[in-house]
């Protein structure tokens, strides 16, 4: 007679614990972004809400990994129940729809970033085009997981009782997670020919480069979450060996969180600067409220306010030589009075 199997809590306690910390590293850095944008600079996008939302999506997909801990996630199959297997299914059903709305929530922040520096109109419909593809990749993935099976129901019937069909899925998983990887570098390399036309010091865009290739790690990792998939798909026991295709999720989830909030946090980095823009933000927002108002100068004289427009058709007025980066770039948009 053979040996029972034994259940081993040693891998989904390194989910937990890895998926845990990396959530609350996000947390932290989400939060500190939007003290910046919102409260400090109050210029807050569509960037800073996509990053609030892949974050309450990442919190989620961390919450149902607790829930699958109960059901027995990365047990042995001959040790679960029935009801608990088909419980793991569902969890599993929710994790690809959660997954999909994260990656979606990242990209479309970093591509919404972009806006924020964009200097031609041709960047500004490129980056356009970008969120419309990701759209509509978004759109498919979740048709796709949702239309998995008919009645969706078959998809976790281990029975086998409910009539129905379903799609295999193995092939659509590796062509979103090579199309994903392929979306990560077009991404990664849009920016960089405008980057080259910011007017900003050569230490600054140095900076950017850095920054914009730390983005390079999320890439890394989605490419090894395919190779885990991979092994997934070979494995005898899926119920048993889910946990790494968790694991490299949510670490790919995470440092695509950080990636596309560090230019984010970049004003924290030089806080004398990160002051001043706070105050003329500040500045700005009163004198819009009270129009009449004019501020004067040293000498006493009254100096007039003046709009300085950030876009052209082609390219930005700002002047030659200006030190400006992405963060004070934001503050002269058309329509603000600047003084």
């Amino acid at each position: 007679m053979e040996a029972p199997e034994t259940i081993d809590h040693t891998q989904i306690t390194i989910l937990l614990t890895v998926s845990t910390v990396l959530t609350g590293i996000s947390a932290v850095i989400v939060v500190t972004r939007s003290w910046i944008r919102f409260s400090v600079m109050k210029k807050a996008g569509l960037d800073d809400w996509m990053s609030i939302g892949a974050l309450i999506v990442t919190i989620g997909y961390l919450a149902t990994l607790y829930v699958g801990k109960t059901k027995g996630m990365g047990s042995p199959m001959a040790t679960i129940a029935m009801e608990d297997r088909e419980a793991l299914l569902q969890i599993t059903f929710a994790i690809e729809l959660l997954y999909y709305s994260i990656l979606t929530c990242v990209k479309s922040s970093i591509v919404f970033m972009y806006d924020r520096f964009a200097i031609s109109n041709s960047f500004k419909n490129l980056c356009k085009g970008t969120n419309g593809l990701l759209a509509i990749f978004f759109i498919v993935c979740i048709g796709v997981v949702v239309g998995q099976c008919r009645p969706l129901e078959k998809a976790w019937d281990l029975s086998r009782y409910v009539p129905g069909s379903c799609i295999d899925t193995t092939a659509f998983f590796y062509f979103t997670s090579i199309f994903g990887i392929i979306l990560d570098l077009w991404i990664l390399m849009i920016p960089l020919p405008t980057l080259k036309h910011l007017q900003i010091s050569k230490r600054s865009r140095h900076v950017l480069y850095g920054i914009f290739g730390v983005g390079g790690l999320a890439t890394a990792f989605s490419c090894a979450r395919l190779y885990s998939i991979h092994t997934y798909t070979l494995a005898a026991d899926p119920f048993r060996d889910s946990i790494l295709v968790n694991v490299w999720s949510m670490v790919e989830v995470n440092v695509a969180i950080w990636c596309a909030s560090a230019p984010a946090l970049k004003p924290l980095f030089s806080p004398r600067r990160f002051l001043d823009s706070g105050k003329s933000t500040s500045r700005n927002y009163h004198n819009l409220n009270h129009p009449g108002l004019s501020q004067k100068g040293v000498d006493g004289s009254t100096s007039q306010s003046h709009i300085v427009p950030i876009h052209s058709d082609n390219y930005s007025a700002s002047p030659r030589g200006s030190s400006h980066g992405p963060e004070e770039i934001e503050l002269e948009r058309p329509g603000q009075a600047h003084v």
